[in-house]
């Protein structure tokens, strides 16, 4: 559109001759903040609505500057108020809607080749909270269309068809991801997220805190110093809109961070995100066991050697570490048992389920009495009793309940009565006798293969213990042949020289100085 027709249609509606030119440019960036919604309303977004909705009839004249204007990037004070017109009309700013206009099934009646003309139908919105890194925590709305064809919800993230209820997610990483039902968070703020993970070593718990505090408000650093900002507290200060929570949960973060992994994995391999989070996440755990890390094939100048041999052969030397990292998750309770319990409040999986009843005291198959948790053995009972007195009794939860500890917590019977004890440690008052578990039960570590140099090769979880023949198994999936490795840590070479089928069998031990070092010693190519 002209000026030349933009005054036109000011001579048509003379009402228009009244808005100064800076209403009119601002009403110009309030539309196009409002154009997502617009063109959500339409059937055809190739051309502009013939009429706008919510009271903007006056300035149809406007329309077709709005549906070619790019996208503008409000100010603070315009995000808010855009937002305190447009919550009450059930929008907002960055309205979450679904990234598509048509079924995506090419079989679906729905499906278009072109997104031009919307197919699907029966919007359903709700309230939500968009987690910003530089806008704060916005109350948005967010909104879903329905597919008749083939029965398919599609989301802003997803689509999910209705026989399945299984999720699909669009190909890509999108701006915003959904972490829960009512909370998004954008991936420039998960990238961070990230980072602080990875170089400051931030939990998803102190990530939340940081973010409520410093970075959920746009004014955070007037609210988090009244007393130097004392005249601009009051204008700074806004409560919350009724309906919304603008806090941001551990869980969320938590959410966030393995969502955003998984969909920029699977985005570099051009495939697609499918199911609930759990299992895909079990599936990227078990890619990077063996040799699925990308940095696998990795040599630097810090962990690989070239030299030449008495007979002018060029030699390498190549070193990997091995060791495991305490950190241990829930897992069942019954020994080396890789099957996850069915929810946090169970401590067996689904196939241990009748251990419930047994004597909590290891190798002790009796069942429980009533009431208790260990057999009617008077050695048992006082490992039991023992285990109840830690804490005083009004703070003990129902011993019949599942959900009643968080912790591992490992009591042993010495020479001078029961102990609490670490996973690690020993009664000091002699040799263990006796090893009762009444909490959930936690995995022994997460094991580890790397350089020199610090670049990690390959990542297992250890369940039980770190007995020899798991971290065998570790290193043999690690070092699937002869040729990837010729050299074995001392400690476990009588181990990996019982099993002729282990390429290990075949490493030499030449050079070798520490127990916790993988080498090579073989021709350079």
């Amino acid at each position: 559109m002209s000026l030349q027709q933009l005054l036109a249609a000011q001579t048509q509606y003379p009402c228009l001759s009244d808005i100064s030119f800076n209403s009119l440019t601002t009403f110009l960036r309030m539309a196009c903040l409002a154009r997502p919604l617009i063109e959500f309303q339409v059937e055809d977004r190739r051309r502009p609505p013939d009429f706008l909705h919510c009271g903007l009839l006056e300035l149809l004249a406007a329309t077709e500057i709005i549906w070619n204007h790019p996208e503008v990037q409000p100010t603070e004070e315009e995000i808010k108020e855009y937002n305190d017109a447009a919550l009450c009309r059930g929008t907002s700013f960055a309205h979450l809607l679904r990234p598509v206009r048509v079924c995506q099934d090419s079989y679906c009646p729905n499906y278009r080749d072109s997104e031009d003309i919307m197919t699907l139908k029966e919007p359903l919105s709700h309230k939500a909270t968009m987690h910003t890194l530089r806008n704060g925590a916005p109350p948005v709305y967010s909104t879903s269309l329905y597919c008749r064809g083939c029965h398919r919800r599609y989301y802003p993230n997803y689509h999910v068809r209705k026989s399945t209820s299984l999720r699909t997610y669009y190909g890509g990483v999108p701006r915003s991801i959904q972490v829960a039902q009512h909370f998004y968070i954008e991936s420039p703020l998960l990238e961070l997220f990230a980072n602080g993970m990875v170089f400051g070593w931030l939990s998803s718990s102190n990530w939340a805190r940081i973010y409520n505090i410093a970075l959920a408000r746009t004014e955070s650093h007037v609210l988090n110093n009244k007393i130097v900002f004392a005249s601009q507290v009051q204008s700074s200060t806004r409560p919350n809109p009724d309906g919304w929570n603008l806090d941001m949960r551990a869980e969320d973060v938590l959410n966030g961070f393995f969502l955003y992994s998984l969909l920029l994995e699977k985005a570099e391999r051009r495939s697609i995100l499918k199911g609930r989070l759990g299992p895909a996440l079990a599936e990227r755990n078990k890619a990077m066991e063996g040799i699925g890390q990308e940095a696998y094939p990795h040599a630097c100048d810090l962990c690989f050697f070239v030299f030449e041999d008495g007979d002018g052969n060029l030699m390498k030397i190549q070193t990997a570490h091995c060791d495991g990292d305490t950190i241990g998750h829930r897992c069942c309770k019954a020994h080396d048992c890789k099957t996850p319990p069915a929810s946090n409040l169970q401590h067996f999986c689904p196939g241990h389920q009748d251990r419930k009843l047994k004597c909590a005291v290891i190798d002790c198959n009796a069942d429980s009495a009533k009431n208790h948790r260990t057999c009617a053995d008077p050695a048992h009972r006082a490992l039991e009793t023992a285990y109840f007195t830690r804490v005083p009794a009004d703070s003990m939860p129902d011993i019949t309940g599942d959900n009643d500890d968080d912790d591992e917590v490992i009591i042993e019977h010495g020479r001078d009565g029961p102990v609490q004890v670490g996973c690690d440690g020993k009664p000091e008052g002699g040799n263990r006798r006796l090893r009762a578990y009444f909490g959930s039960r936690r995995t022994h570590n997460e094991q580890l293969i790397m350089r020199s140099c610090g670049v990690i090769l390959s990542r297992a979880t250890l369940f039980g213990s770190e007995a020899v023949s798991a971290v065998n198994d570790f290193a043999k999936a690690t070092f699937p042949s002869p040729e990837s490795e010729n050299a074995i840590d001392p400690t476990m070479y009588p181990f990996a020289r019982a099993k002729p089928k282990s390429p290990l069998s075949e490493c030499s031990l030449d050079g070798l100085e520490t127990p916790l070092l993988l080498q090579i010693l073989s021709p350079s190519p």
